[in-house]
């Protein structure tokens, strides 16, 4: 009897593991996930594609300072070159000075100019960025999503196509749905 009892409560263990995972199935059928492209979402929605463009406008006028810069120093350096023979010592290390000096003002100036673009890069997008996670955390809750998942960070290995919700984050962002999320939040 006491083998016996062993064996009935093995089933009952077993039974009762299969109905906890029916429960669990149950309740994962019950959730409802979506991805969404953060980076997509930033690059296609229209106040990103301006932000975008004037991100690229303004990499576009300063690499062209900066081309010339580049030209006249390398212009100098070989007018230094072509004359380095008939000049006194004096007045070469004087010339060679100027162009270590111009070179690593250029220099400077070229990694500033990295540092500002990024920096303005972040300022035009950060806002819409933090518009889009309000859509997202909207969309998700009206739509009775679970979770969303964001698939640009790289973290998230694969998720179908269909659960794919930028798209719609996007057209929700270009209608304007932020503006109601902000003064909902303000209230």
């Amino acid at each position: 009897m006491h083998d016996g009892s062993k064996a009935g409560w093995g089933r009952a263990l077993a039974l009762a593991l299969v109905a906890a995972l029916g429960i669990a199935r149950a309740a994962a059928a019950e959730n409802k996930f979506g991805v969404v492209d953060m980076q997509r979402a930033l690059n296609e929605c229209d106040a990103g594609k301006k932000a975008k463009d004037q991100v690229k406008a303004k990499f576009e006028r300063a690499q062209d300072q900066l081309k010339k810069e580049r030209e006249d120093l390398d212009r100098s350096r070989e007018d230094y070159e072509k004359k380095a023979v008939a000049l006194s010592e004096e007045k070469r290390r004087d010339m060679e000075k100027d162009l270590e000096n111009r070179s690593l003002d250029f220099k400077r100036k070229y990694e500033d100019f990295q540092r500002d673009l990024k920096r303005t890069d972040a300022e035009l997008t950060s806002g819409i960025v933090e518009q889009l996670y309000a859509i997202v955390a909207d969309y998700g809750q009206k739509q009775g999503y679970t979770m969303i998942f964001e698939v640009s960070s790289g973290a998230l290995l694969y998720a179908d196509k269909a659960l794919d919700v930028t798209d719609q984050i996007v057209e929700k962002h270009n209608a304007g749905a932020y503006k109601s999320l902000s003064t909902k939040s303000k209230d």
